[in-house]
């Protein structure tokens, strides 16, 4: 399979890559075997526009994760406010949870694990 201009141009715009002025490498054939004895399942060909267009996504991707890095290192590992209000509410007895609320969470927990 080779992926050809129209295709980039459809997965996104080919002149940011341009001007991002990225260096690219051919593709390695991918090859995965179903079982003993089995040949290549797949290759597949990447053109130069399509590398030039996933590396440029995956750069904004990894500046724009970079970007949020401050905030993250800046907001506290525990909500002090929240964690008193639960304790003080604990404690005076006036804390109640839904037993609807923990058999919903108990059947979404089991219904993730499955996926997993």
């Amino acid at each position: 399979m080779k992926i050809t201009n129209d295709e980039a141009v459809r997965a996104g715009s080919v002149e940011s890559v341009a001007a991002a002025n990225l260096r690219t490498q051919p593709a390695a054939p991918v090859a995965k075997t179903a079982g003993p004895g089995a040949g290549p399942a797949a290759h597949i060909e990447l053109s130069a526009q399509a590398q030039a267009l996933s590396a440029a996504k995956t750069s904004a991707a990894k500046t724009e994760a970079v970007s949020y890095l401050p905030a993250v290192n800046a907001a506290p590992d525990v909500r002090t406010s929240l964690v008193d209000k639960l304790k003080a509410q604990v404690e005076s007895g006036t804390y109640h949870v839904s037993s609807a609320d923990i058999a919903d969470q108990i059947v979404r927990r089991a219904q993730a694990d499955k996926i997993q």
